[in-house]
C-alpha cells in the first residue's frame, strides 16, 4: 500500500510541475568531435587538434519566448587553451551567438559574430518536421522521448525532450517537440549537446530579452558573406560559431 500512494505522489508532483513550469534557465553542454571534421586526406592534422572541443551555453525560457546564448567566459568550465611541452597550444574562441524565439508572433532573431562583426539575422519560425519515436531514456532527472528528423545539410538530428515540462523549446534553434528538448545528436555523435542543470525559477530582469546592436542581414546575405569569407580563408566554418587557431 504505502508503494502504491509512493507512486501516486510522484506521478502528481510530475503533473504539477508539468502543468505550473513557465519559466526557468537550462544549462547546456555543447560537446564537438573535431577529428570528424577533418578530411582523410588531412589525417595528421589528428595529432594537432585536440578531439572534443566543449563549450556551456543556457537557455532562458518564459511561456512565451525562449533565448540560447553562451555561458560568460569568466563562467565557463572549461580551458580556453591546451597544448603542453612546448608543443602546438590550441586557442578556442567561443563567439557571442544568440537565438532568440518568441512564440507569440512566430519570430526567431538570431545575433552572429563573424570575424569582429555582429549581425542580425531575423526570420519566421519554420516547421521541423520531427519523427516522434517511442525511445525513452532519462537526461539530468527527467523522463525524456527521442525524435528525429534530416535537415538542409542531410544531417541526421535526434533529439530528445520531456513532456514533464511542457513546453516547446530547445537548445540553438530546436523547437517543435511536446515538451522541453534536453538533448541533441547532430550525425550521431558529432555534436551532442546536452543538459547539465535545470534550473526552474522566476528570471531576473534583462536574463531574457531580443538581441539587439549589430548590423541586419537577410539569412542568405549572411551565410553567402561567411561561404565567402571562409573560402578566402581556405578553411571550412563551424558550427555554433567557434574557430580555432592553431599555433607553434
Amino acid at each position: 500500500m504505502k508503494k502504491y500512494l509512493l507512486a501516486i505522489l510522484v506521478c502528481a508532483s510530475w503533473g504539477f510541475i508539468s502543468n505550473e513550469v513557465t519559466q526557468g534557465v537550462v544549462t547546456y553542454t555543447t560537446k564537438v568531435n573535431m577529428h570528424k571534421r577533418i578530411p582523410p586526406e588531412e589525417e595528421e592534422m589528428k595529432k594537432m587538434v585536440p578531439e572534443f572541443n566543449s563549450t556551456q551555453n543556457q537557455l532562458f525560457f518564459n511561456e512565451l519566448e525562449s533565448l540560447f546564448k553562451p555561458l560568460p567566459v569568466d563562467e565557463n568550465p572549461f580551458d580556453q587553451s591546451a597544448g603542453s611541452g612546448g608543443g602546438p597550444r590550441v586557442i578556442r574562441m567561443v563567439m557571442q551567438n544568440e537565438t532568440y524565439i518568441n512564440r507569440d508572433n512566430e519570430m526567431m532573431t538570431q545575433l552572429r559574430e563573424f570575424m569582429g562583426k555582429k549581425y542580425i539575422i531575423k526570420n519566421e519560425t519554420s516547421r521541423i518536421p520531427w519523427k516522434l519515436g517511442v525511445e525513452s531514456k532519462e537526461i539530468s532527472g527527467f523522463v525524456c522521448k527521442n525524435a528525429t528528423y534530416t535537415d538542409e545539410n542531410q544531417r541526421e538530428i535526434t533529439a530528445w525532450y520531456t513532456e514533464q515540462i511542457r513546453l516547446p523549446i530547445g537548445p540553438e534553434g530546436f523547437h517543435g517537440l511536446p515538451g522541453l528538448i534536453l538533448e541533441v545528436a547532430v550525425n550521431s555523435d558529432e555534436i551532442v549537446i546536452t543538459a547539465d542543470k535545470i534550473d526552474l525559477r522566476g528570471l531576473k530582469k534583462n536574463e531574457l530579452k531580443e538581441p539587439k546592436g549589430g548590423e541586419e542581414l537577410t539569412d542568405e546575405a549572411y551565410k553567402a558573406m561567411v561561404q565567402t569569407e571562409m573560402e578566402k580563408m581556405g578553411v571550412q566554418g563551424g558550427q555554433g560559431g567557434m574557430r580555432m587557431i592553431i599555433r607553434n
